[in-house]
């Protein structure tokens, strides 16, 4: 049997755990770990993937917001070539949710709404999550997925390496909200030529005008359809719950080809370079720029695939305790994000979600932040343990105060660990949470979502990605925009600049930066 080294810990990256059966770490808050193979079936072509699965400060609750937290979990594999790709999972049957904490387990399809099929519609990944009320850790020892590894057209003897991947995920539970609070915000959503927050009451087509009971903004936008397969936040759907990492962002790095590689980076990268000057590739800068710590070797082979570490400390070795991997990874283009979300079979979020996921069923407060007020304590100034899986800074929101620009040019500028300011105990309000428990809605970075102002936005259709890119690397699911229809959400941390923005604030939805900008300011975050 060819298949993988003896079992190890997971190699897992807060939020986004990678298991390598061979190589051990450790994770911030969810766990992949003991993986191994077993049951292998030669004749049907299938083997189950038995790991055990762990994160903290887990929920489920059936009373407002009627809702709780779950694990995606979708595995990658390297083949004999070398090449990495998606596995094809089995029927939510075929599965085990493991012993421990009771969990409901669900297939994530290739189609949702359509019957599983083996060969059609198979499973992407599966969600796991608490089957009761409850709160505090997680824990399921054994769970197993099964593998038809016969549908990727291999043998189970071309098998070498296997990646076990876990996000951690939000439910955000159907039902009507509204968009715009009915505040000052310089754009935002509204009730035709009023003031009002307007009701997204069902999924169904909506006029967009200036007339009284459609969908509108303050600022420019047509009159327009937007179209009934267009997401608009009524449905259910999960949301990341924290940033992409950059340990995160690593990990898809490293499972790509070179020619991939070199297009999901700032830095050139390209076939025949064995000598790489600006080694932190993602801000293309010989050292670390604005927290952003994604770096290679100087020295590469000419045509391999790069291996990508962090290195907060600068000191050339990777993934150290205090080498950035949990920071919010800023960046990333919009070609970037979309690819990502592809790779991870999730999806971009639209701007009608965004607002939903932190305003949830409430009356609008107006100018409020995604945490439901409209003040918040920025953390910059208290921020200790740099770099770390447990950087911390006290206050709800990571941002820029004003009393500390002078820092503008030190380490101290930029994003933060995903979810800094959630801690066990803490309100939403003082973890800086939005209704439902999303984090860093508000601050850090940008949250990079689908437009509705513009025709290339509104033709988004909420098809998901599956796990696949195009040889280039980039995201090739129909309907996603790929020039323009994207925009800004939420602010960042420079708030000096005027970058915290309310929840319903749009001052940046009608702009849609170039697709290949690596944005010092945004973040990514994706849906399924």
């Amino acid at each position: 049997m060819k298949h993988i080294s003896p079992p190890s810990r997971a190699v897992a990256l807060l939020g986004l755990a990678f298991v390598t059966l061979s190589v051990p770490s450790h994770a911030n808050n969810i766990t992949v770990s003991a993986p191994q193979l077993v049951n292998n079936n030669s004749i049907e072509g299938y083997v189950n993937v038995r790991f055990n699965l762990s994160w903290e400060n887990s929920w489920r609750t059936s009373s407002p917001p009627s809702n709780w937290d779950a694990a995606w979990i979708f595995i990658k594999y390297k083949d004999a070539s070398g090449v990495w790709h998606h596995a094809c999972l089995g029927s939510e049957t075929d599965h085990v949710p493991g012993i421990g904490t009771s969990a409901s387990l669900v297939n994530g399809l290739l189609t949702p709404g359509a019957p599983y099929d083996a060969a059609n519609n198979w499973a992407v990944g599966v969600f796991v999550y608490r089957s009761g009320d409850g709160s505090g850790a997680f824990s399921s020892d054994g769970v197993e997925l099964r593998w038809n590894y016969s549908q990727n057209s291999i043998t189970y003897g071309e098998i070498t390496t296997v990646k076990v991947c876990a996000i951690e995920m939000v439910w955000i539970p159907e039902g009507a909200f509204y968009v715009g609070s009915g505040g000052t915000e310089t754009v935002h959503f509204k009730d035709g030529n009023t003031n009002n927050p307007f009701l997204i009451s069902s999924e169904d087509a909506l006029n967009m005008s200036s007339t009284m009971g459609h969908l509108w903004a303050t600022s420019a936008i047509e009159t327009a359809t937007l179209p009934l397969a267009f997401p608009k936040g009524y449905s259910g759907f999960y949301m990341m719950k924290d940033l992409v990492s950059q340990g995160q962002y690593v990990d898809f790095l490293n499972c790509l080809t070179r020619v991939q590689q070199n297009n999901r980076t700032a830095a050139d990268l390209s076939a025949g370079i064995t000598y790489v000057a600006h080694r932190y590739v993602m801000a293309d800068s010989v050292n670390s720029s604005i927290r952003q710590f994604i770096c290679c070797d100087s020295v590469i082979d000419g045509y391999s695939p790069i291996t990508f570490y962090c290195d907060a400390n600068g000191n050339g070795i990777g993934n150290e305790d205090d080498d950035g991997q949990w920071v919010a990874c800023n960046f990333l283009s919009w070609s970037d994000q979309a690819a990502y979300l592809d790779w991870c079979g999730l999806r971009p979020m639209t701007e009608l979600e965004y607002e939903k996921a932190g305003r949830g069923t409430a009356m609008p407060v107006p100018n409020e932040f995604a945490w439901g007020t409209t003040s918040f304590t920025p953390i910059w100034g208290n921020l200790s343990n740099a770099g770390m899986i447990d950087e911390t800074g006290t206050g709800n929101v990571v941002s820029f105060d004003y009393d500390l620009y002078n820092v503008r040019n030190t380490s101290v500028w930029g994003p933060a660990r995903v979810g800094i300011t959630a801690t066990p105990g803490n309100t939403r309000t003082e973890s800086g949470a939005g209704y439902y428990g999303v984090l860093d809605l508000t601050g850090n970075l940008e949250n990079r979502v689908i437009s509705v102002s513009i025709a290339p936005g509104r033709a988004f259709t909420g098809v998901l990605g599956n796990g696949t890119l195009s040889p280039g690397g980039n995201a090739d699911v129909e309907n996603w925009p790929t020039v323009e229809g994207f925009c800004y959400r939420g602010g960042d941390y420079d708030v000096y600049m005027g970058d915290l923005e309310p929840l319903s604030d749009r001052i940046y939805a009608d702009l849609s930066p170039p697709y290949y900008l690596h944005d010092l300011w945004t973040g990514a975050r994706g849906v399924r």
